[in-house]
């Protein structure tokens, strides 16, 4: 993620002219203190008078003359504390019209510092000193008076957003990467879908620090809120390429591949229809054939012939599957182990009979003794996805643990069925 400011912080300098400046004029005896401190903040007229003179030149472009204004408040004999720093947020305001962003954040601190105000008027202060040095790249001090600005109540969300990018600029990507953790906590405790950029400024976080789990973790996030095909392309090449990933499991990338609308070129179809019927699911094989077809993908060209022989090798082999299942079924259901129930209803499940597969699927988990616990736990995941119950899915994907790649895979797939395009 390159380093640069977001469209928010380009306007700044507009927004903190205006914040600086529309407050209106001083009055005398303004603004109204507690009964205590009536004498500490009483602002005498020819104070007053010098500095609304002197905010009135700066709105007409007169730096000048608002400078000798400035400097005739200041000559006023005997000046207290708050008519002192009434003047230097005057002079503040003088700079900001000037666009002299160096001098207001040196007045702004110096009132800010005074504790001559309190309330709305010192919050906005320290609002502006945290626009004006992340907007002059101070970082390390943008990050103070952001936390300043948060600990004293502001609420802004605009602000408190440029905390971890201040501090990210800053190379400081451990607190930056704890402040976004800690918002992408709160969204998710209150059910919000956090924003994309703050999201990518996360992995960002991560791929500085070189903490891979937590990329991977940020990127799964991305991609679940965000279903974007790049998203899912990165994760699964981060599943695929892990080591002592299980060829077994080719088949399940591909069926998320084609889920998530990833495949795109014929080789991707007819890669998938072989490793299909390789695994005993001509169906499945038939029916991601006939998608390639219906796109224009298979059929064409050279390899045209081999596409129609691939077809009808599978439709051949979906008809005779089709014919033999109610057989597998009852040697299935009476066989000890569950595995023989799993496969029969996937195969049930690929043929588009989503609810009794999935019922055979359960049943076989129930039986126990399984070979490969986990990876019918992985495929009763796609089979509970393809028949509507998504949660259920989840569910599914999260209890497989094996290091083979299938717990990775199944990471990946929760996300996906609990994306905005997982939804069947």
């Amino acid at each position: 993620m390159t380093r640069t400011t977001l469209p928010f912080v380009a306007r700044t300098a507009l927004i903190l002219v205006w914040l600086a400046l529309g407050a209106g004029n001083v009055g005398a005896q303004t603004p109204a203190p507690p009964a205590a401190d009536a004498a500490a903040k009483t602002l005498r007229p020819e104070v007053a008078n010098a500095v609304n003179a002197a905010q009135d030149a700066a709105r007409g472009g007169q730096k000048e003359l608002a400078e000798t204004k400035l400097r005739d408040a200041a000559a006023v004999p005997n000046l207290s504390m708050f008519e002192q720093a009434v003047i230097e947020r005057g002079r503040a305001g003088v700079s900001l019209s000037a666009r002299d962003w160096a001098q207001a954040i040196r007045s702004l601190e110096v009132v800010v510092n005074s504790n001559q105000f309190s309330g709305a008027d010192q919050l906005q202060m320290v609002e502006l000193l945290s626009k004006l040095t992340y907007q002059e790249k101070d970082y390390l001090l943008a990050v103070s008076w952001l936390r300043r600005y948060a600990q004293e109540g502001g609420s802004d969300a605009a602000v408190r957003e440029l905390l971890p990018q201040a501090l990210y600029l800053a190379n400081e990507f451990k607190a930056a990467a704890d402040e976004l953790e800690a918002g992408v906590a709160a969204d998710e405790a209150a059910a919000r879908t956090t924003p994309e950029p703050t999201l990518r400024l996360l992995i960002s976080c991560y791929l500085q620090l070189k903490d891979d789990t937590g990329y991977v973790r940020a990127l799964e996030r991305l991609a679940q809120g965000y279903p974007k095909p790049e998203y899912w392309t990165e994760l699964l090449a981060r599943v695929t390429k892990q080591p002592g990933f299980s060829e077994r499991l080719w088949l399940d990338v591909y069926r998320l591949r084609l889920a998530a609308g990833l495949l795109h070129a014929a080789d991707d179809y007819v890669d998938m229809a072989q490793l299909a019927l390789q695994a005993g699911y001509p169906a499945e094989a038939l029916t991601v054939i006939d998608r390639g077809l219906s796109l224009s993908l298979l059929g064409n060209g050279k390899d045209a012939a081999a596409h129609t022989a691939l077809r009808e090798r599978a439709s051949k082999a979906a008809e005779k599957d089709s014919a033999d299942l109610g057989r597998a079924e009852a040697s299935a259901k009476s066989a000890r182990e569950g595995d023989a129930l799993v496969n029969v209803g996937l195969a049930y499940v690929s043929a588009g009979q989503a609810t009794k597969g999935v019922a055979l699927m359960e049943q076989g988990m129930a039986k126990g003794n399984l070979k490969r616990a986990d990876e019918a736990r992985l495929h009763l995941g796609q089979a509970l996805w393809q028949a509507g119950r998504r949660d259920d899915a989840a569910r599914a994907f999260a209890a497989v643990q094996s290091g083979d790649g299938s717990a990775a895979l199944a990471r990946v797939w929760s996300s996906f069925v609990r994306s905005p395009a997982g939804k069947v």
